[in-house]
């Protein structure tokens, strides 16, 4: 995956708003921020098509979102912690949280007072952000947590409502309840090989639009156009 800002032109998304980046940057409040991130997104013709809101994100939210992706766009960026990086044409609801790092389980206390220097109570290095990869294509449900040692959901994956994700979850699984298991596959092993290796998510929605019959394994074993993506 690449980050927002190395986004080329894409097809129908747009970054019209770029401009009020700086602005942006100098809003050091939140309550200034969230009406600015939203006006973005409008203006560019909502949160799977704006390009600004992507390099926003990722300059100074440490998340990065692929193109034509839903995510909680309307909640603080915080909701998803630094290093959550979700790939391409993914849905994510409104309600799902992700976590990049812990308490520290080693010490006497989990309470802040032990390991946070920004309490005043100790000194030392903040605990560091991990890094957390939802794969293209993947759907998480409502009030879905992820929190780690979970490092990635797999592409095309499905991780069902109020589920809570502490394992990595492999691709076109679907795993469910808490701690969530894997309890089916959305298609066969052959069929999983076919749509990776085809790199589907890498075509543009016209592209994909005109395959759109079969099982995902037939349609990602229909040649691409002209168009095909390569960011992100």
């Amino acid at each position: 995956m690449h980050h927002a800002a190395e986004q080329g032109s894409l097809d129908g998304m747009l970054g019209r708003a770029r401009w009020l980046l700086p602005l942006y940057k100098r809003c050091g409040s939140e309550t200034l921020r969230r009406p600015l991130r939203r006006c973005i997104v409008q203006w560019e013709g909502g949160p799977a098509f704006s390009l600004t809101i992507r390099e926003i994100l990722w300059r100074y939210h440490g998340l990065h979102i692929g193109a034509y992706s839903h995510w909680p766009w309307r909640e603080k960026p915080g909701v998803f912690h630094r290093g959550t990086l979700v790939g391409r044409y993914c849905w994510i609801a409104d309600t799902v949280r992700t976590f990049t790092r812990n308490h520290p389980s080693d010490l006497l206390s989990t309470h802040g007072f032990f390991y946070n220097p920004e309490m005043g109570k100790v000194s030392g290095a903040a605990l560091t952000f991990g890094e957390l990869e939802i794969g293209h294509g993947a759907w998480l449900g409502h009030n879905v947590i992820v929190v780690p040692p979970t490092r990635r959901i797999g592409v095309g994956a499905v991780v069902q409502p109020g589920s809570v994700v502490c394992m990595d979850v492999p691709d076109y699984a679907v795993v469910s309840g808490f701690p969530a298991r894997v309890v089916g596959w959305r298609i066969s092993k052959a069929e999983i090989a076919a749509c990776v290796a085809s790199r589907w998510w890498e075509r543009s929605p016209r592209d994909l639009f005109e395959t759109m019959s079969g099982r995902p394994g037939e349609q990602a074993a229909q040649p691409a156009g002209h168009d095909r993506e390569t960011e992100s």
